[in-house]
């Protein structure tokens, strides 16, 4: 099923498209401080988030892959991306999300991720999902609290393409 286009109140999440490499290499994709507790590392060059938009472009259309790029209405600056796909590590869906740092602490992540999850449950019929965040990083584990994701158990948690492993939160969610 195509990905498609939802609106929050603030927010509109749509596909990647080619014309976003700039605003995603200089809204998060090139900052260390973002990537810190992310599975990927951050971007050292413009061509690697290329790539990475490419790729993103090629999911579109797939029925286990669903990442948005967040928009903010009131500007349509590009601030962020939120994801659910299926993840056969741990044989459920799951969910993924990262905003540029200027847009933390303004609740868009719950927002966005409300929405996705609310299309999961209704388009999808998805009826669980998990989500694993670092311990080092409350605010994630906020995000999935105020989302009303349970938590699970304590595992380990991968980091900028395995070179950094961290003590992680397994939550769920039953939708």
């Amino acid at each position: 099923m195509k990905t498609p286009e939802l609106e929050t109140d603030r927010l509109l999440l749509r596909t990647f498209r080619e014309t976003d490499a700039e605003a995603v290499f200089y809204g998060w994709e090139n900052d260390e401080e973002v990537a810190k507790y992310m599975f990927w590392t951050s971007h050292n060059d413009i061509e690697k988030t290329k790539q990475w938009i490419d790729f993103e472009m090629g999911q579109i259309d797939k029925d286990d892959w669903y990442r948005w790029a967040l928009v903010k209405k009131d500007t349509m600056e590009l601030i962020g991306t939120g994801l659910i796909y299926y993840e056969d590590e741990v044989s459920c869906w799951e969910i993924g999300y990262n905003l540029g740092r200027k847009y933390w602490g303004y609740g868009y992540t719950t927002e966005a991720m409300e929405s996705i999850l609310g299309y999961a449950k209704e388009q999808l019929n998805i009826s669980e999902i998990v989500g694993r965040y670092a311990k080092e990083n409350p605010s994630s584990g906020n995000v999935m609290k105020k989302l009303g994701f349970i938590y699970e158990a304590d595992i380990p948690y991968e980091c900028n393409d395995g070179k950094i492993m961290r003590e992680g939160i397994q939550c769920r969610l039953v939708l």
